[in-house]
């Protein structure tokens, strides 16, 4: 069933907004009262919030149960419902797990470890379903606006949630953080029920009786993951565009395991004051990724209309060419690197009101580089080979969002828990990092071309 383009906008976006409380949860709350309030190793901290990323090359397996196995008739809302539960129920349970962490015992470790592991099967199951309940329910025409909808208001929903965690707990206490994660699994189960209320067309008998005589074909999960590396093998391009999303992950979220932690480092701040960064973060990015989306556009229609009044062809023409995007690139690679290196100065002074400029600013431009680079991964493909490729960046987002919390983790304990560095030199020697990665970014991505990608497959296909 098709629905209409308004309607698929405010229910996709509050099945983002749901899961956007989970996701502020863990990098504004978690982590901050883990590393900062309870002083439990950075770096174990990092890796344990990490696992759940790695639950992301599973959403083939959980798209084929799907197919395979309908619930009550219906494909995509029973798993969908499941998997949110799942996830929210995870929650209430991580303060006590963080308490018995603290007070040394080593099963307690494993239990936020699982507690993870379900989070990261929730995320897994939201994101494959969302697609698919998308793909049935939208058309051609309207998908591509819908998402854009959604992702822009779940950055702006975590910068909501954030605020929303100063006003329930203005500062740490485990009374405090039990009340505000008990309140998950109704809030994220509640949204993500509006948001699909009557949106899944219930399958008849004669469908469900087609399935059990042709089932789809189970999925194999290494299959698909070792023919997408070997194009690395083959393909120049592919292999430096792949370190380029690692990269880009990196240079963008190694801050997100800290913003709470140097808030109290820095600048001795509560948990409650301390959501600030949040709400600039996903706040101002957004607002940099949605200017750099509007002159995109307009550029795009002034070029359409040139190539009209000339009489030439605009039908395969894109919105972002890749040559005018690596220009966007460049500016805001130049830009946030220019951030980074002015926030490292605020660390090393711990000037709170220039790091609040700083940090604006820092914020803003990343989003003005966010844009062009995810805009990338759609045009890096091959005919007929999309899947392959998909999947190899799919699987470059994986590697780059659990090095992103791994590795700020495991720099914090190198530089700062074990006293090595004072801690404004250790955050500002951390943006100088974040700087150099937005370098090696534009670095590695700068001679990259489609065409080249396209070349390379097809040396992979004679080799």
């Amino acid at each position: 069933m098709v629905v209409s383009e308004n309607r698929a906008k405010i229910q996709f976006t509050l099945q983002k907004v749901g899961i956007a409380w989970s996701f502020c949860l863990v990098v504004s709350s978690f982590n901050r009262i883990a590393v900062a309030d309870l002083g439990l190793p950075a770096f174990l901290v990092a890796f344990i919030i990490g696992i759940y990323t790695l639950f992301g090359p599973i959403q083939p397996i959980i798209g084929r149960m799907c197919e395979r196995w309908p619930i009550l008739g219906y494909r995509r809302t029973p798993y969908m419902l499941l998997g949110t539960l799942l996830g929210g129920m995870a929650f209430p349970f991580m303060p006590p797990v963080l308490l018995a962490m603290q007070a040394g015992d080593p099963l307690a470790y494993f239990g936020c470890l699982l507690l993870f592991c379900a989070f990261g099967i929730c995320i897994a199951m939201q994101a494959n379903v969302f697609l698919d309940l998308l793909n049935d329910v939208t058309t051609d025409e309207t998908r591509s606006r819908v998402v854009t909808m959604t992702w822009t208001v779940q950055a702006l929903a975590m910068a909501g949630w954030a605020w929303v965690f100063a006003l329930l707990m203005p500062v740490y206490s485990p009374e405090g953080m039990q009340f505000m994660y008990n309140l998950s699994p109704v809030i994220m189960l509640g949204i993500t029920v509006l948001g699909l209320w009557g949106l899944e067309t219930r399958l008849t008998g004669e469908q469900l009786l087609e399935l059990k005589r042709n089932p789809p074909k189970p999925v194999k999960l290494l299959e698909p993951m070792k023919e997408s590396i070997q194009v690395i093998k083959y393909n120049r391009h592919a292999a430096l565009f792949f370190v380029f999303i690692i990269f880009s992950l990196l240079s963008v979220f190694l801050q997100d395991m800290l913003q709470e932690v140097w808030a109290k480092d820095l600048f001795a701040m509560e948990a409650g004051d301390a959501t600030i960064f949040q709400r600039l973060y996903n706040g101002l990015q957004t607002v940099g990724m949605a200017a750099c989306g509007i002159f995109v556009g307009v550029t795009a229609s002034k070029r359409k209309k040139r190539k009209e009044a000339a009489g030439e062809s605009t039908a395969n023409d894109k919105t972002l060419p890749m040559d005018f995007g690596k220009k966007l690139l460049r500016i805001g690679a130049g830009l946030s690197l220019l951030g980074f290196i002015l926030l490292a100065a605020a660390s090393y002074l711990q000037n709170l009101t220039l790091f609040y400029i700083c940090y604006c600013f820092s914020a803003f431009s990343l989003g003005l580089y966010v844009f062009p680079s995810i805009s990338f991964m759609a045009d890096m493909t091959v005919a007929g080979q999309e899947s392959k490729y998909f999947g190899l960046w799919s699987l470059a987002q994986v590697i780059g969002l659990f090095l992103s919390f791994t590795v700020s983790g495991t720099l914090y304990s190198l530089f700062i828990e074990t006293g090595w560095l004072d801690k404004n030199i250790a955050f500002a020697l951390i943006f100088i990092l974040q700087a150099v990665m937005v370098l090696l970014c534009y670095l590695t991505v700068r001679n990259v071309t489609i065409e080249g990608l396209q070349s390379g497959a097809r040396t992979e296909i004679n080799a």
